[in-house]
């Protein structure tokens, strides 16, 4: 493979990662190649085009669409690619990505990835050159994905700032149903059961708390749609372990046992509070 540096780099789908991506390779790679039926983006890319077949003498492609549109445009993305390219994605769902990923034409090379970062807003003029900075990008292998393919990605992570973590995909997506995926549920219950009051005093009152909470249910839900059902296993049981928290809690809150209630609260507290320290840490 080609060093990064010489790099000839395509990203599919120009969104708010992969225009992300994009500002965040500049100067890192020899030419950067958009692909998406938007040309809003155009102006961050070295040339940019709506068809797939511009992608010919890519020596990396990184698909950075919805999983649905990933899953699709992959055997065509394979028998595109010239021999020797490495083909990765963004999506934050694994095993099905990476089990398509294994049928991919054995000339070319493939790794799974998902950057752990993101906004809730979407489209190439939220980007920002500095998203995935301090964040940690997952690569998961494919059953031939090759060491020397694997070390250009890490390369390329560590290019944008971010910590490469290697983990194998069903391990990723049992994870990420707890960290990211049953956030984004819980935001937008949160705010469902808020709409569904009927109360227009609610909105008038809400500030900080509510904003910050319900955060996530700004997300693209065509992304996020995809998500949720790419991971429906994973995320049920998140799910379900969440749901057993609230009942717990609001068993407390009928018992009236206070320091029962005080105990649950600080123990949250200090699990976040650890959190945080550790992100620090690493951070420095």
């Amino acid at each position: 493979m080609r060093a990064l540096s010489e790099s000839r780099v395509c990203i599919i789908g120009t969104g708010l990662m992969g225009t992300s991506l994009a500002l965040a390779l500049r100067g890192k790679v020899r030419h950067l190649h958009g692909i998406d039926p938007d040309p809003s983006a155009a102006p961050h890319f070295d040339t940019f085009s709506n068809a797939l077949h511009s992608l010919y003498d890519a020596d990396v492609i990184v698909l950075a669409a919805p999983i649905r549109a990933i899953l699709t445009i992959l055997p065509q993305v394979g028998a595109l690619a010239a021999a020797g390219a490495l083909i990765t994605d963004l999506g934050s769902v694994k095993a099905p990505i990476v089990a398509a990923m294994n049928q991919l034409p054995p000339r070319v090379q493939a790794v799974g990835g998902h950057p752990m970062c993101g906004k809730e807003l979407s489209g190439a003029a939220a980007a920002d050159a500095a998203l995935y900075r301090g964040c940690t990008y997952v690569l998961c292998a494919a059953e031939r994905t090759s060491r020397a393919a694997l070390a250009f990605m890490e390369e390329l992570v560590h290019a944008i700032g971010a910590q490469p973590l290697q983990l194998d995909a069903a391990t990723h997506d049992q994870a990420v149903a707890h960290i990211s995926h049953l956030p984004y549920l819980l935001s937008i219950a949160l705010t469902l059961s808020v709409a569904e009051a009927e109360d227009e005093r609610l909105w008038q009152l809400a500030s900080s708390g509510f904003r910050d909470t319900s955060r996530l249910a700004s997300s693209d839900v065509t992304m996020m749609g995809d998500v949720v059902t790419s991971n429906r296993a994973a995320l049920s049981s998140a799910l379900e372990r969440c749901v057993a928290q609230l009942r717990h809690l609001q068993a407390l809150l009928a018992s009236e046992d206070d320091s029962a209630l005080r105990a649950a609260l600080e123990k949250a507290r200090q699990a976040r509070q650890a959190w945080l320290l550790y992100r620090e840490r690493r951070s420095t």
